[in-house]
């Protein structure tokens, strides 16, 4: 089922609502990767269906069928990183108006996955557990840098204009491992079928613009600062899962970053989980069955 839900300044936002469930045991929400959208998800979230879990995912800002076409692509508005938060607490309090009885999970993947970061800091005590996804802790140099960069272009160009600075600067090496499989995308999965699908389609793979970086950016740097981790509820499970050849969590190390993070911070059940051989879109990755199988246990053996 397909609809449409206005953000709080009006702006319509495009949502995919898998609700073939007859006796549902949860819901969840699925906040997609950069340059994406939620509409890659069907098979995931017809599995979950299967299993008895309802499952939203709205195109963000600046993706998808919510930034309207493909020449409206990556530009997210003025301080989108935070807005996109706020977009995904209005769907889910829309999924707890329909199923109140039911427990609410999270599930961020990359770009999504430090949307997810923000938003338990946020809101975790509204939800009964978090899945993170190709994602890792981004902070140091390397994010303070991409703020430079990004603050610099959009003072000299607007937040409009594409940045092929920023996005070869953050993404520019992340093929270099897989480039022999003759894919501009292929540090995404080693399934080259998927890859294709996502070569393929107008609404993935976009140049994003100098506004998204400045505020991702920036969203980036808010998000390990110790007042603001303290208040991630420490009974909120997370379950931190990756491929071991993902580029954005450095091959593991910044995965293993991210679970020292939550632990350091007292959060009391985080686990993790790096698959052998895979890349950054695990839910597309030839073992996609297995991952979606521990994915599935992991969100039936929460207590609830």
């Amino acid at each position: 089922m397909i609809e449409n839900i206005k953000a709080r300044d009006g702006k319509n936002l495009y949502i995919c609502c898998w609700d073939k469930v007859e006796k549902p045991k949860g819901m969840l929400q699925i906040f997609h990767g950069m340059a994406e959208h939620a509409g890659r998800y069907k098979e995931f979230a017809e599995y979950l269906n299967d299993h008895g879990f309802i499952v939203y995912a709205s195109d963000h800002r600046g993706h998808g069928k919510t930034a309207g076409n493909v020449d409206k692509l990556g530009y997210i508005g003025e301080d989108g990183f935070n807005i996109i938060a706020e977009d995904k607490h209005l769907i889910f309090d829309q999924m707890k108006q329909e199923h109140p009885e039911l427990p609410m999970f999270l599930f961020g993947h990359s770009f999504g996955s430090f949307l997810a970061q923000e938003y338990i800091i946020r809101y975790g005590s509204e939800l009964n557990g978090v899945v993170l996804s190709g994602s890792a802790a981004q902070k140091g140099p390397q994010v303070y840098g991409g703020r430079l960069v990004s603050s610099f272009e959009r003072f000299i160009f607007g937040e409009k204009k594409q940045s092929n600075l920023m996005d070869k600067l953050s993404f520019g090496s992340y093929n270099k491992r897989f480039q022999d499989d003759g894919h501009q995308f292929s540090w995404l999965s080693s399934d080259l079928n998927e890859v294709k699908k996502y070569e393929e389609d107008s609404f993935c793979g976009s140049v994003f613009t100098t506004g998204f970086f400045y505020y991702f950016m920036k969203g980036l740097r808010n998000l390990y600062k110790k007042e603001r981790l303290s208040l991630i509820p420490t009974k909120l499970p997370i379950y931190i899962v990756s491929g071991k050849e993902d580029p954005v969590g450095g091959y593991g190390k910044l995965v293993k970053q991210l679970f020292k993070v939550y632990k350091k911070n007292g959060i009391r059940d985080v686990q993790i989980k790096l698959y052998p051989g895979c890349r950054h879109e695990i839910l597309n990755e030839i073992n996609k069955n297995e991952v979606y199988v521990d994915i599935l246990n992991w969100l039936n053996l929460i207590k609830r």
